[in-house]
């Protein structure tokens, strides 16, 4: 009997391309997984891999395999949604994604409300670039993705179900060299101090180079990127560095006066529209509703 765990490791492995990322993300040894790929070639009677000095390759039986194999994990998934609807709201499993800077807005809160109210949903969570969480999407190992989507519109095939707006900025330590600049002479001295952010996608780079006057991205003083809020905030601190982030991520710390920010404007409006997406034509299950239900909340809070 072909079992839905081989069918899931060899679909990790096509992906992957790697039998050591695959066997990473799968939380398995390289032995463990070569072994469920031997069985499910034996169980089949066919050669799914070949190996090569690049790492490895699909056969022609492995292609055709693993596009059934595709079709039914996706309905076994759909299974165990369906099997949430009947055991209610406040049981079951939610797998999503969500960008570094939504992520630093509201999933401490959200977690501890789980942990808290809905002691029933087990809850897996990825924190990713925008890029990185639609091939997850795309590849269904998430239910949904809270990002922002500017730069990487999802398509058609998505629901799109729009959050608060995100505040981009500059923001300093108290007592940064900076804030004693008058704020008509900022953009000019703004390029002698180091700049540190996450991994930012193309249209915030162009625009963080409007505002440094420099002609080339590659040309901006962004000397860390780093997908950890709180990591950029050490460094922030302890530094006469510039952190580019949200204001909703450093909300806490600007009320307490930690960080200030810059009289320098991201953009026209500042705005940065934040999202829920998820598949358009999928019963969201009842534990998944009740997490998005408690993420909108929170935004909307914030």
């Amino acid at each position: 009997m072909i079992s839905l765990r081989a069918l899931r490791h060899f679909s990790a492995l096509a992906k992957e391309g790697s039998y050591t990322r695959a066997a990473l993300g799968l939380c398995l040894t390289q032995s463990a997984l070569t072994r469920s790929i031997q069985s499910l070639e034996s169980e089949l009677g066919l050669k799914l891999l070949d190996r090569t000095p690049a790492g490895m390759e699909l056969t022609k039986a492995g292609r055709a395999v693993l596009v059934r194999a595709r079709r039914i994990l996706a309905e076994a998934n759909e299974l165990e949604r369906e099997s949430s609807l009947i055991r209610g709201f406040d049981a079951g499993e939610v797998a999503f994604g969500a960008g570094v800077f939504p992520a630093a807005g509201f999933l401490s809160p959200l977690l501890t409300r789980l942990a808290r109210d809905y002691p029933g949903i087990k809850t897996q969570v990825e924190i990713e670039s925008w890029q990185r969480l639609l091939d997850m999407l795309e590849h269904d190992l998430i239910d949904f993705a809270v990002a922002i989507t500017h730069s990487l519109p999802p398509s058609a095939e998505f629901c799109v179900r729009p959050l608060p707006a995100q505040h981009a900025g500059l923001f300093v330590r108290a007592s940064h060299p900076l804030l004693s600049v008058p704020d008509k002479m900022l953009r000019n001295v703004l390029g002698d101090y180091r700049l540190v952010a996450t991994r930012l996608p193309p249209g915030a780079l162009k625009q963080l180079a409007k505002i440094y006057r420099v002609t080339r991205t590659e040309d901006l003083p962004l000397v860390l990127q780093c997908n950890s809020v709180d990591s950029l905030q050490t460094v922030a601190l302890s530094s006469d560095v510039v952190l580019f982030c949200m204001e909703e991520a450093i909300q806490d710390e600007l009320a307490e006066g930690t960080f200030l920010r810059l009289a320098v404007a991201y953009s026209s409006g500042a705005e940065l529209t934040c999202s829920i997406v998820h598949r358009a034509h999928r019963t969201l299950s009842p534990a998944t509703q009740t997490v998005i239900a408690l993420i909108e909340d929170l935004m909307t809070q914030a």
